[in-house]
């Protein structure tokens, strides 16, 4: 790790802390997180709509697909504000968009499956992979509410596991530039 680098440990630090406090809200209060999740991705699409369209129309001359770009500028902007008046309509289509990935995703995992069965061991596992996906999605279906809840706790947990990772990281990092510092200035620092 270069000197530059580590020291910014501690944007690293902040980082980490912020996703361990999202990770533990989104444990703590799973309805109320997936509802902000949803709003965040509206503002999301919505300034990434305004972009796109600025972007298609400055450079309509030298870009023979602006018209594309204008089209998913412009779909993003109504999606975006679609999302702000009724999070829960873009909410649920998220569910319904999940599960129709893991059941697809599901399906397609079996076929690979028994296509390489010649070819590895153990593809019984990847079957059940793909039948456990299956499952998921239908259970999304089944269920809406308890799916977001169910996305909103997996999202709950990977923030709080990146979370730690990123301040175990940005400490290695400040350790690292602690050392760093005490070689190049050994006055500055007494041992």
């Amino acid at each position: 790790m270069s000197l530059h680098f580590s020291q910014y440990w501690w944007i690293f630090l902040l980082r980490g802390i912020f996703a361990i406090l999202l990770g533990t809200i989104a444990l703590w209060a799973p309805a109320g997180t997936f509802t902000t999740l949803v709003i965040f991705l509206g503002a999301y699409m919505f300034i990434d709509g305004i972009f796109s369209v600025v972007a298609a129309i400055s450079n309509r001359k030298i870009m023979a697909s602006w018209g594309w770009m204008l089209a998913i500028g412009i779909i993003s902007i109504i999606v975006g504000i679609i999302t702000f008046r009724n999070p829960f309509v873009t909410g649920a289509a998220l569910i319904y968009l999940v599960a129709f990935w893991a059941i697809i995703i599901g399906i397609l995992e079996i076929v690979v499956a028994i296509n390489l069965r010649k070819l590895i061991r153990n593809e019984g596992w990847y079957i059940v992979a793909g039948i456990l996906s299956i499952l998921f999605g239908i259970l999304l279906l089944s269920n809406p509410i308890a799916g977001a809840l169910t996305i909103t706790f997996i999202f709950g947990f990977y923030a709080l596991i990146f979370g730690i990772f990123l301040v175990s990281f940005a400490m290695r990092l400040r350790r690292r530039h602690k050392e760093s510092n005490t070689k190049h200035y050994p006055s500055a620092h007494p041992r």
